[in-house]
């Protein structure tokens, strides 16, 4: 039989559709809310389509405006026109869900990724179907999606993405998860705060019983940086999946970060998210960023490290739904402390919607409703929006994602500020008071609160302001001017109804009003509204946007070291920056001196260290570290000093031991017993005892030997060749004690410790061991081998010669090294009890 090859290839394939106008046209639209792109719509297509070359377009549209087909239509037109890779990005598994429901309806064909699966993946790489897929999996260090592959990605709710971009640069080490790394960094900052009078305060952090929130001052970390780098190797971060997508963009910038310690967690996390250090915002690739409110741009530049080439932004009044906006604190009747129970009596027989920044804060409102657990955030969701009243929803900082349009819900309470979860915006906020950067953030994420309900023209609901943070922070006019004009207008008349009310039971017939659409109402609200608003106060709008654009090129020279070039973006900035806030130009003087020091001007560096704690004293100082420790010097200590300073370099201040880490690689177990043993001598050696292999040098006495200046001597008989199967025998044992007698013939001591090293394992039946008589493995050596290497690293990198006495003590003091304490922690087997 032939194969007829005649019609192979012969098909004509008609020219993808380029215009996004066009290709709506030729969709198959099933969905029966579309019968034609609106007017908004069409104008920002046409807009972003006579835009469409440039690398960085934001597209801006009010919540409820339609911007998920437009950004769908878009997405397309480039998969069409690159015939590569586009990528369309959210913030939530259940908005990836929710813009591929409505891409089917609209006609659109996509693919997704979300939790390592795909659907209709075929078609992305083909390149005929965009993927729509989280910023999570798009911006998480091991991401699938490589540059290489993509010609454009769109950022849906870019106004949103800030603190999602820094969850996915931000190391949490949680106390539960990892106890010892946790343990050894909260002990390794100990002294500082110490040194600085805050002992007491940090050292109830340690013990798991305060909320404080402590920043290490970075000059800190970086003293520390050989340390924790060991720390953070040795707890193996890269295995674990709720870490190794962060550790993946940390590793090798540990001491580039943010270091925040509570009683929880300790978190790492850059400065400023670098975010023009990741390929999608290289040359060739473009960029769109579909966004609600143009409100906070400096915000937005601190997300992405940049600002649109254009914006498109056509006005529409999509969007400016009726709400009645109400504050129970200013009903006269009300306390202000009692303002949540007043909203509790208002919305107790209606359905409601309620968002609150914190698990904790959503404990207040547990009598009549509490939080899903996050797996069952959406679940949850569904089943409120097909709920009858009464039915209550509570979630937590869910200030976008969450639609509940039109009658799935009329009745919305915003509880407390929505400031940002992460640690390091809040110790800015609460801990150094800059407000003046955090403030659009803040806007932002209230104006996304508002978009949750009520979102069409036509559509219409309540809005409950309670908590004592966010009334207040609402009614500040440079925070209000920071909302859209229309929600201006909307709370000014909320404000005056609520004043009027007096009682919760007023405040509950007001809201009977609005929901029964009563004609008194409806009448006040069109008067209201057609009243020319007053003038906002103006805002230093330029100067904040300047200084963000600055904090992104900080970020980037800091993340990829050019230390030189980092310092300058923040020297040029710094009067701009104190002049629009003290607190924060102190932050930036701050990071200024540590580019400095980076660089290699300590002195420079200490100078901008005191000018920022002088313009924000809750900024870390520098502190007695710097000056001589009131410590007897020990003759261990003497003896690394002098082995520092004989491995400088001329020219160089002091330096580790130039064979350092090569005389120590054998403590592995990968070595003979020759090799262990000469390592083990190194160890102590280093470690500024003395120390010696008896048994090599004399043919008689210890395999190793170590003597301290306090009369301490250790005696060790090295047995990592030892099967698990075997014991220590007879033998082992009266050679051990052989040994011992040797030494103290020999030697002024005062204690001698007797040691096996090598597995643990029992004594043999004929054996008798003394009490003495230990064994303790290889690796407890090697882990001191390791913490003497970034100790010496660490202490050769900040130690000036006229230091160096002070610096060794302090790091051998907090990292425990000191002799013979170090011996004394060591995990030991008795033979005796084996």
């Amino acid at each position: 039989m032939e194969f007829d090859f005649s019609g192979a290839g012969s098909r004509q394939q008609p020219p993808a559709l380029i215009d996004p106008e066009e290709i709506f046209r030729a969709c198959s639209i099933s969905d029966q809310n579309i019968n034609d792109l609106w007017l908004g719509q069409g104008d920002a297509l046409r807009q972003w389509h006579n835009a469409r070359r440039l690398e960085d377009v934001g597209v801006v549209l009010n919540t409820g405006a339609g911007k998920t087909l437009v950004g769908l239509l878009i997405a397309q037109s480039l998969v069409n026109e690159t015939q590569r890779q586009v990528v369309y990005s959210c913030s939530s598994i259940q908005l990836v869900e929710q813009t591929a429901e409505k891409a089917r309806g609209y006609g659109i064909d996509v693919a997704t990724y979300h939790g390592r699966e795909f659907t209709n993946e075929d078609s992305y790489y083909r390149a005929t179907s965009p993927c729509v897929t989280t910023y999570q999996a798009l911006f998480n260090g091991k991401t699938r999606f490589r540059r290489d592959d993509l010609s454009a990605v769109i950022f849906d709710d870019a106004h949103t993405a800030e603190n999602t971009l820094r969850d996915q640069f931000s190391l949490r080490i949680q106390r539960g998860r990892f106890p010892d790394a946790y343990n050894e960094l909260v002990a390794l900052f100990s002294e500082y705060h110490r040194s600085v009078g805050r002992a007491s305060s940090y050292e109830e952090v340690a013990r798991g019983g305060s909320s404080r929130l402590f920043f290490i001052p970075p000059f800190e970390v970086r003293r520390h940086a050989q340390e924790i780098r060991r720390i953070l190797s040795e707890a193996s971060l890269g295995e674990h999946r709720d870490t190794m997508f962060a550790w993946d963009h940390i590793i090798d910038h540990e001491e580039l970060c943010c270091w925040l310690v509570s009683s929880h967690e300790i978190t790492a996390t850059p400065p400023t998210v670098p975010v023009s250090t990741l390929p999608y915002f290289g040359k060739g690739i473009r960029r769109v960023y579909l966004s609600a409110t143009l409100a906070a741009p400096d915000a937005f530049a601190r997300a992405f490290g940049r600002v649109p080439q254009q914006f498109v932004a056509p006005p529409t009044p999509a969007g400016e739904c009726e709400r009645m906006i109400l504050i129970p604190s200013l009903a006269s009747e009300v306390e202000a402390k009692e303002d949540i129970r007043a909203a509790m009596d208002v919305i107790r027989d209606k359905k409601a919607f309620i968002l609150v920044p914190t698990y904790a804060r959503g404990e207040d409102w547990e009598d009549i409703v509490s939080p899903p657990p996050p797996e069952k955030v959406t679940e949850n969701l569904v089943a409120f929006r097909n709920a009858d009243a009464p039915a209550k929803l509570l979630l937590t900082a869910r200030y976008d994602g969450i639609d509940l349009p039109g009658n799935t819900c009329r009745v919305m309470v915003i509880d407390d500020l929505p400031a940002g979860s992460g640690p390091l915006e809040r110790f800015q906020r609460d801990s150094l008071n800059m407000d003046n950067s955090t403030r659009s953030a803040i806007a932002s994420r209230i104006v996304q609160s508002f978009g949750r309900i009520s979102r069409g023209m036509s559509d219409h609901g309540v809005v409950l302001l309670t908590g004592e943070e966010l009334t207040k922070w609402i009614r500040i006019p440079r925070n209000r001017a920071l909302l859209p004009e229309f929600l201006q207008h909307q709370i000014r008349l909320g404000e005056d109804i609520s004043g009027s009310a007096t009682t919760a039971e007023r405040l509950s017939a007001a809201v009977d009003g609005f929901l029964n659409r009563q004609p008194g109402w409806i009448s006040r609200y069109s008067n209201h509204m057609r009243t020319p608003p007053p003038v906002p106060p103006a805002i230093d709008s330029d100067r904040a946007l300047d200084i963000a654009l600055a904090e992104a090129r900080f970020g980037e020279f800091l993340w990829r070291r050019d230390f030189h070039r980092a310092a300058s973006v923040l020297e040029k900035i710094q009067n701009q920056a104190v002049q629009f806030s003290q607190y924060t130009g102190a932050w930036l003087t701050m990071w200024w001196g540590y580019a400095i020091e980076m660089a290699g001007d300590s002195e420079a560096a200490n100078d901008l260290y005191r000018r920022a704690y002088a313009l924000n004293s809750n900024i870390p100082r520098l502190a007695s570290l710097h000056e001589s420790v009131a410590v007897p010097v020990q003759q261990q200590i003497i003896n690394i000093a002098r082995q520092m300073q004989m491995g400088a370099s001329q020219g160089m201040k002091v330096a580790a031991p130039k064979r350092l880490q090569q005389d120590l690689v054998h403590l592995d177990g990968a070595g003979s017993v020759p090799q262990t043993e000469e390592a083990l001598r190194c160890l102590g050696q280093y470690l500024g005892l003395e120390s010696t292999r008896p048994d090599k040098e004399h043919g008689t006495g210890p395999d190793v030997l170590w003597l301290g200046d306090d009369g301490f001597a250790l005696v060790m008989e090295v047995k990592t060749e030892k099967e698990d199967a075997s014991s220590y025998r007879k033998d082992d044992l009266g050679q051990l004690r052989d040994h011992v007698q040797w030494v103290s013939d020999r030697f002024p001591v005062t204690r001698i410790e007797q040691v096996f090293v090598g597995p643990s394992l029992p004594s043999s039946d004929r054996a008798n061991p003394s009490p003495d008589m230990v064994v303790i493995g290889l690796d407890q050596f090697d882990n001191i081998g390791k913490k003497l290497i970034s100790t010496l690293l660490d202490v050769a990198e900040n130690a000036l010669p006229l230091k160096l006495i002070d610096e060794l003590i302090q790091h051998m003091t907090t990292r425990g090294l000191i002799w013979p304490g170090a011996f004394d922690s060591l995990d030991k087997a008795t033979l005796v009890d084996s």
